[in-house]
Parts: structure tokens; C-alpha cells; sequence
């Protein structure tokens, strides 16, 4: 009979025994899905972070990259008058008569705008001037005058010529567009 208390007993310790380490076991598992609930929200956090991350950068290039665009246009629109002076004092040469001094003078006039004209090229401005005899397009010309012509909407003569900026007109060329003769 005492061997089957002393059975009995460590029966019930190893049976309490048992009993603690399946609650502590329920306890660990119980952790464990707290720390893996926890892990997801974290993830989730971090996931959400890199987007607005990812958004704010893309948002900056285009602002920047606009705010680029604005200022070359700012300047292109500012430097064409300029441009236009130039070459309208240019091609009076022709009708001066110039000694040795003044002719240098003039040539060197002439070096500038070569110059100003290079710069504007180089920040993407490119300069037009539309053929004549082409059909009139009002997204890149403007019609200061319009002459009687064989064929109506065709260009022909061009006052000033126009200006694109990455594929945007900043000015379009001034020219004379033919009318139908009736």
C-alpha cells in the first residue's frame, strides 16, 4: 500500500507537473501570437511608410522637373525680344555702308547673337521658321496678314520665326498666309 501512495504521489506530480508545463506552453503560444500579431501590424506600418515615402519622391521630381520647365521658359520668353533685336540690327548691315571700325563693330554684334542663339539651344529652345508655301497650322504660326494666292491657307512670307521648348510652342512664328483670290 505505501508503494502504491508513493505511485499515487508521483502519479500527481508528474500529472501537475504536466498540467503546468501545458499551461506554460499555452502561455507561449499565446505570446507567440501576440508577437506575430504584432509583426504584421509593424510590417503593414512599414509597408504603408515606403509608399507615402515612395509618393513624396515621386512628387518632388515632378514638381522640380516643372519648376525647371518654368524657368527656362521664363528666361526663353524673356530672351527672344532680345533675339529678335539682334537679328533685326543684323540684317540692317546690309543696307549700311560701314567703314573698318564700324564693320567690327557690327560683325561682333553679329558673334553675340550667334552666341545667345547657341545658349537658347542649349537649354532646349529651338528656333522655326516655317517654309513657305506650307499649310498654315494655327498651333505654330500666328497670320499677321493674309494676301490674295492661287491656294488659300499656305504661308507666304514669315515675319518672325517662332520658338519651341521641349515640344511646346513658347512663341509661334508671325508670318503672311495666302486667302483665296474670289
Amino acid at each position: 500500500m505505501k508503494q502504491d501512495k508513493k505511485t499515487q504521489s508521483v502519479e500527481n506530480q508528474n500529472t501537475s507537473k504536466e498540467e503546468e508545463l501545458r499551461e506554460k506552453i499555452q502561455e507561449l503560444v499565446f505570446t507567440i501570437d501576440k508577437v506575430e500579431d504584432e509583426k504584421l501590424v509593424v510590417i503593414n506600418q512599414l509597408k504603408k511608410a515606403l509608399a507615402d515615402y515612395q509618393n513624396l519622391e515621386a512628387n518632388t521630381d515632378k514638381r522640380l522637373s516643372l519648376l525647371y520647365m518654368q524657368s527656362r521658359k521664363g528666361l526663353a520668353e524673356k530672351l527672344i525680344p532680345i533675339v529678335d533685336a539682334l537679328t533685326m540690327a543684323v540684317k540692317s548691315k546690309k543696307d549700311i555702308e560701314f567703314d573698318d571700325k564700324t564693320s567690327a563693330w557690327a560683325d561682333g554684334i553679329l558673334q553675340i547673337l550667334n552666341g545667345l542663339e547657341k545658349s537658347l539651344e542649349e537649354i532646349g529652345l529651338k528656333k522655326f521658321i516655317p517654309e513657305m508655301g506650307t499649310k498654315f497650322n494655327p498651333s505654330q504660326h500666328e497670320a499677321l496678314s493674309t494676301v490674295d494666292g492661287d491656294i488659300p491657307g499656305v504661308i507666304y512670307d514669315v515675319i518672325l520665326p517662332g520658338y519651341i521648348l521641349d515640344d511646346i510652342v513658347i512663341r509661334p512664328s508671325k508670318v503672311v498666309v495666302t486667302k483665296d483670290k474670289r
